[in-house]
Parts: C-alpha cells; sequence; structure tokens
C-alpha cells in the first residue's frame, strides 16, 4: 500500500526549496558583492593614506637633502672660506632644520674640518680622519648618501645623510638627522579605531610605530608576508604595492596596504585587523540572514497551502479511480478546480462511461478472441510442420556432402586398394569440393537463421551499383575463363549512388552470377547489367544457359527447392542461395523475380529504391523479424 501524504510531501519540499533557495542564493550574492566592495573601499583607502604618509616622509627627507645641499657651495672649495664662516652657515641651518642635530664639515681626504652639533660641544678644525667611514666613502657627487637606521642611547633613531659637492675640493658634509619627527606624520594615520600606521627601513627592521617600545626593541619584521611581499616588489616612486589580508606581529589577521619610500627604501605599512574591517559586512550578513530566515519560513508556509491545493483533488481522484477500478462502474468523479485535474476527472467519467458501454458487449469480443486464437493455433500447427520439413531437407542436405567426404576418404585411407595419383588426385578434388560444398551451406543456413531471427543487421552507406557489379565480374572471372564463357558488365552511366549493404548486394549478385556461370554451357554468355527505373535501381543477371521452367519460377527462391530434378542437377547447389538473396532483397525494401523459359537461358532481376539513408534504416529496422516467402 502506498503510503499517504507522499506527493503532499514532495510538492511542500519542492516549492519551499524553490523559494527557500531562491532568497538563499539572492542573500549569498548581496552578501559576497557587499564583502567585495566593502573590501575594494577599505584596500583603497588604506592605500591611499600609505601613500600620503609616503610622500611626507619623502618630501621631509627632500627637504633635508636640499637644506643639507645649500651650505656645498662652490666657493667654499679648499681654502676658500674660514671655518668661522661655515660654522656660522652650520648654526644657521641647524636652526631652519630641528630634524638636524650634528653637522660635519669633511676635506677632500676625509679629514673633519668642522663639526656643528646640538647635544654636544662644537670642535674646530679637530683633523679626525674620518675617511673610512660609508658616509665618505659611498657618496657620489651630487648623489646623497643614506645611512641605514640606528638608534642613539637605544630611545631615539638616528640616520646619516652625507653630501659632496660636484668638486672633491669642496669635501662633503655629513649630517645626523633624528627621525623622531617622522612619528608625527605616522601618528596622524588612523584607520577605523585600532588601525594604524608603520614604517620599516630596506631591511625589514621596524624604525617608526605608534608604540615606541616595539622601535625600540628593534624589531625585525621581515618574516610578515606583507614586508616581504613589499620588499620582493621594486615599485617606482610614490608606488605602492596591492593591499592584501595579512598578519601582524601577534598573528593577528589585518587588512594591510603600503608605500615605498624611493630615496632611502623604506615601507609604509597601513594596517587594520579584519574583525574591525569587517564588522559593517558581519553586520550586513546578520541582517540578510535574518531576512533569509524570514523569506524561508514564509516559503515554507505558502508551499504548504499550495501543495495541499494541489494534492486534495489529486487525492480525489485516486479515491474515484480505485472505485471505477474495483467495479463501480457508475461513479463519476465531481472535481470543480478549473484547471487540468478537471479535465482528467472528466476524462475518468468518459473512461468509466464507455466501460460500462464495453462490458456489455463483453461476451462477443470473448468469443471473437477464441476464434483468433484457434486461428492462432492452426498456424502455429503450420509453422511447425514447415520447421519439420525444413529440419528434414536440411538433414538430407548436410548428409549428400558428407557422404561424398566420408566415401573418398574410406578409399584413400584403405591400404588394400591401390590408387594411381590420378585418382588420389581426384578423390581429394571430389573431397574438396563436397567440403565446400557442406561449408557454403552452412554459411547460407546460418545467414538464413539470422534473418528468421531478427539479428541481421544491415550497414546502409552510399555505395555504387557499379563497383559491386565489377567486384564480382573481377571474382568469376576465372570461373568464367575456364568454361569460355563470355562474361559483361553494362552499367547506365546516370545512376547514383544508392543507400545499400554493400557487402550483402555483393552477395546477392555473387549468387545469382556464380549459378549462371555454373549452369551455362561453355562458349555460353553471362552479362551484368544495371539501369536506372522509376525510384530505384534495377539490376539483371542474364546467361544464355538451359533456362528455367516457368512452373519451377517460384519454387526456386524457397528453401532447398531447385529447378533440377536428377540428381546431378541437385549437386550443382545447396538450394538455398535464391532464398538468401531474396530476404536480403527484401531487407533494402526492394523485390526479385525470373524471367525464363527452356531453352532459352534465364534473366534474374531484382530492384533497389533511392531512399535517404535514413529512410532506409528506419524500415528495416520496423520489418518483421520473421520472414517467409511461401
Amino acid at each position: 500500500m502506498e503510503p499517504r501524504g507522499r506527493l503532499f510531501r514532495k510538492y511542500a519540499i519542492l516549492l519551499g526549496a524553490l523559494v527557500g533557495g531562491a532568497l538563499l542564493t539572492g542573500g549569498l550574492v548581496e552578501i559576497f558583492f557587499s564583502y567585495r566592495e566593502h573590501k575594494t573601499a577599505l584596500l583603497s583607502l588604506q592605500r591611499e593614506k600609505a601613500l600620503v604618509a609616503s610622500a611626507r616622509i619623502e618630501q621631509f627627507i627632500r627637504d633635508i637633502e636640499r637644506q643639507i645641499g645649500s651650505v656645498l657651495r662652490p666657493e667654499w672649495s679648499a681654502g676658500a672660506a674660514t671655518p668661522e664662516e661655515r660654522r656660522a652657515e652650520y648654526l644657521r641651518l641647524l636652526r631652519l632644520a630641528p630634524a638636524i642635530t650634528e653637522l660635519a664639515a669633511l676635506d677632500a681626504r676625509g679629514e673633519e674640518q668642522l663639526r656643528v652639533s646640538r647635544i654636544d660641544l662644537d670642535r674646530l678644525a679637530s683633523r679626525r680622519d674620518r675617511s673610512r667611514e660609508p658616509a665618505f666613502r659611498e657618496v657620489k657627487p651630487g648623489k646623497a648618501y643614506y645611512s641605514p637606521v640606528y638608534f642613539r642611547k637605544e630611545s631615539e633613531p638616528y640616520m646619516t645623510v652625507s653630501l659632496a659637492g660636484r668638486s672633491r675640493d669642496a669635501g662633503v658634509t655629513v649630517a645626523e638627522m633624528n627621525l623622531k619627527l617622522i612619528w608625527d606624520v605616522i601618528a596622524q594615520i588612523h584607520i577605523g579605531k585600532t588601525g594604524y600606521a608603520y614604517v620599516v627601513d630596506s631591511r625589514g627592521v621596524l624604525i617608526v610605530h605608534p608604540d615606541i617600545s616595539s622601535v625600540l626593541k628593534n624589531t625585525d619584521l621581515s618574516a610578515l608576508p606583507q614586508v616581504r611581499a613589499a620588499r620582493a616588489g621594486s615599485p617606482g616612486p610614490g608606488e605602492g604595492l596591492d593591499a592584501a589580508i595579512a598578519r601582524d606581529p601577534s598573528g593577528r589577521s589585518v587588512l594591510a596596504a603600503s608605500a615605498a619610500v624611493a630615496p632611502v627604501g623604506w615601507w609604509v605599512f597601513v594596517e587594520q585587523p579584519l574583525e574591525e574591517a569587517f564588522q559593517p559586512v558581519y553586520e550586513s550578513m546578520f541582517r540578510a540572514g535574518l531576512l533569509v530566515l524570514l523569506g524561508a519560513a514564509l516559503s515554507i508556509l505558502a508551499s504548504l497551502f499550495l501543495a495541499r491545493r494541489m494534492v486534495t483533488p489529486i487525492r480525489a481522484l485516486q479515491a474515484g479511480a480505485a472505485r471505477i477500478g474495483a467495479g463501480a462502474l457508475g461513479h463519476r468523479l465531481e472535481i470543480r478546480t478549473g484547471d487540468e485535474l478537471q479535465a482528467l476527472a472528466e476524462e475518468f467519467n468518459r473512461m468509466a462511461t464507455r466501460l460500462e458501454e464495453s462490458h456489455a458487449g463483453l461476451e462477443q469480443k470473448v468469443r471473437e478472441r477464441t476464434r483468433d486464437l484457434r486461428q492462432a493455433l492452426a498456424q502455429l500447427d503450420a509453422a511447425n510442420r514447415h520447421k519439420s520439413q525444413f529440419l528434414a531437407n536440411v538433414g538430407h542436405e548436410l548428409r549428400t556432402p558428407l557422404h561424398a567426404i566420408i566415401g573418398f576418404s574410406e578409399v584413400l585411407l584403405d591400404p588394400a586398394l591401390e590408387l594411381s595419383e590420378e585418382n588420389r588426385s581426384r578423390y581429394l578434388a571430389h573431397i574438396t569440393t563436397s567440403g565446400k560444398q557442406l561449408l557454403g551451406l552452412i554459411n547460407e543456413l546460418l545467414d538464413l537463421s539470422k534473418i528468421e531471427a531478427g539479428r541481421m543487421d544491415l550497414e546502409i552507406r552510399p555505395a555504387n551499383i557499379g563497383d559491386v557489379l565489377d567486384a564480382v565480374h573481377d571474382t568469376l572471372r576465372p570461373l568464367a575463363d575456364r568454361k569460355a564463357i563470355d562474361l559483361r558488365v553494362e552499367i547506365d552511366g546516370g545512376i547514383p549512388s544508392c543507400p545499400m549493404d554493400a557487402a550483402r548486394i555483393k552477395q546477392v549478385v555473387l549468387n545469382l552470377a556464380g549459378n549462371a556461370v555454373k549452369f551455362t554451357p561453355p562458349q555460353g554468355q553471362v552479362w551484368l547489367r544495371a539501369d536506372r527505373v522509376d525510384g530505384g535501381v534495377r539490376v539483371e543477371v542474364g546467361d544464355t544457359g538451359p533456362g528455367i521452367a516457368l512452373e519451377h519460377h517460384r519454387r526456386i527462391f524457397v528453401e532447398f527447392e531447385q529447378a533440377g530434378t536428377s540428381s546431378a542437377d541437385r549437386l550443382e547447389g545447396t538450394g538455398l542461395g535464391l532464398a538468401l538473396a531474396k530476404r536480403l532483397v527484401e531487407m533494402h525494401g526492394g523485390r526479385i523475380w525470373v524471367e525464363s523459359e527452356t531453352g532459352n537461358g534465364s534473366r534474374f532481376y531484382f530492384t533497389l529504391p533511392l531512399k535517404d539513408e535514413t529512410t532506409l534504416l528506419r524500415e528495416v529496422a520496423v520489418q518483421p523479424r520473421t520472414q517467409r516467402t511461401a
């Protein structure tokens, strides 16, 4: 018994899934695009702030470099200015550039001639050798040298900047620059509540950070993915790398953007924790989830309502059909839905009416069916008799070549008989001929069995009938030459390609032409001719042989029936070739017949329809599985 409520549950679940799935899909798509847009906006803001901070730091360093360059005057070559004049100029520079804490003038040999400092005593003509310092060795004329960041008294970051004049005679000016003022630039960067910015040098070491303790610890951040990616890139001045999700030193996930400080190889990073960055997105997801749940609940209620409206009339149809099936043919269904269900109920009512009408004549139909069954039994009995006759013929045809093979073999094997080589060869030739006859009989029986069982499949392809006739001519040419028979092929040049199973049609023509060559006396003629007729192609196989009596024209196409009556005639063939040829031609949608009189030769004809390949395949497929020819 079918469980009740299955259809109701199916429709309810289907409708609920469709509506709820649409709502869920819409919510997920909205959340996805909201996440992308919010992330893009945050990344754009952070990158903009990183670029602004980078530009300000770069401008700050360029200003220091320009101010240092202002004290490298050409007229201050060796001996062109007194130390007091230089000292006055350096003091002026210290007042203009608060970030510079110390200035030193080195001559062309690297000896210190003057040093002015905010945190130490000034020194004149100390001549201290500083030629081995990188600030002197690595500086190039017209290009500033920037040292790695270092800390004084482990509290404040410093950097050495040196600048050489266009002529080495002007010496080198070395400045110690306090980077503490850069903190002011970084401190002004705020991203949300907890976002911050920091600066690392070219080695990845932290030099500016809102938390000064992190800087004083000489923190190495080169292992962070965002720092590693920034150092691996090579952006131009004022450029930055694409922001991405990374992690900070504590392992917390952050949204990071960076920008390069071109003159010194530093990097400015602006980061914000992901929890804070995507808080609006999380809130939006929560609201979307509530809406999806609300929509799903409404969709379930709607689906239950719609499913009930659909299932109720279906259940009424089921109950009515059960009553009609139980024999209550007078029962009628009353469904008023105004749709296909009502039309189905009306069709049930009409069916019940027809059942009532047909029930009255049921006895007559039973008698008619009984008569049909008797006729079918009679046909089966006739088929059984035909089968017995067929088996008897098969046994006779199989025994004839077998007896010949066994008889000649026993003669050859009998040691008491002395045989000449001529007789031995003749007996072996009889055995070979009988074996070939037996093999041909078996092959033809197998082909007929396939056709009877409906297992013969034709491979229909467009083919040229002329090629088939030429192939048969080449096969039979040696046999015809041995009998001095004139074997000709005549083909109408206007015949198009015909859809056929070329191998099976060749088998038909070879059977007909082989019989013609076999029964035509020496010096006779055999011809193969093809021409076009209405709606198809006609093939003729003619000969100048003894001919076939009119009363045998139908019998020769029946299994094991031959025109000859003597035993010599019957040994010339198995009696299956023409029957098989007829079946194969009819499977192609054509027909086969013979025109002959005794003493006037024979002309066998068969036709093939010029149909398209698809149509012919369809007609072959719907042919009866058993085709018999009376």
